[in-house]
């Protein structure tokens, strides 16, 4: 199992919302950055350091496969 660190959803959060940028008049995030947000606060909630990727809901793997492969170092981990 491939397990995901929190640090690697941040970075992936980072580097979506600096291609897609909060839009509209009320600064609506995009659906992956809203995902990938929704993970990472369910994480420090748990006080989660690291989740398996199988457990992840379709749309975070798919947003966190999407945002991560844009970063070797991290997609490797």
């Amino acid at each position: 199992m491939t397990t995901i660190a929190i640090s690697q959803v941040e970075g992936a959060i980072n580097r979506a919302r600096a291609r897609q940028p909060p839009s509209g008049t009320e600064s609506a995030l995009s659906l992956e950055v809203s995902t990938l947000a929704a993970l990472y606060g369910r994480m420090i909630f748990e006080r989660r350091d690291r989740v398996e990727f199988e457990s992840l809901s379709d749309g975070e793997q798919v947003a966190l496969r999407l945002w991560m492969s844009r970063d070797p170092a991290a997609a490797a981990g």
